[in-house]
């Protein structure tokens, strides 16, 4: 029969026991040191997932004005290339071009004090 060893409260378990004891300890504070590391980390924390969230909406929002603006260049490309008036009328405003005979009154440009 195997020999059991008491317990005793005072005492408490033998120095093999205290010493796994001990080494859970240390290992769980460690695995909770790294897990708040990593939870606050510049990289891979809490604030960089917020900031990376952050920049993929302000991305989907450039994405979304790019796409618009490319269908309304589209729309003016179109225009241009079925429309003579269109092409006219973009080299008169854009360019102050004139046709012979014509005069070209531009207004002043005030300067603010």
């Amino acid at each position: 029969m195997a020999k059991t060893v008491p317990i005793s409260p005072i005492t408490g378990p033998s120095s093999g026991g205290r010493a796994l004891v001990w080494l859970l300890l240390i290992s769980g504070t460690a695995m909770i040191l790294y897990g708040t590391g990593a939870l606050v980390s510049k990289n891979t924390g809490l604030l960089a997932l917020i900031k990376y969230r952050w920049e993929g909406r302000d991305l989907a929002r450039e994405d979304s004005r790019l796409r618009h603006e490319i269908d309304e260049r589209k729309t003016l490309v179109d225009a241009l290339r079925s429309d003579p008036f269109a092409l006219e009328r973009i080299a008169r405003e854009a360019e102050h071009r004139i046709r012979p005979g014509e005069i070209l009154v531009l207004p002043r440009k005030v300067e603010s004090p």
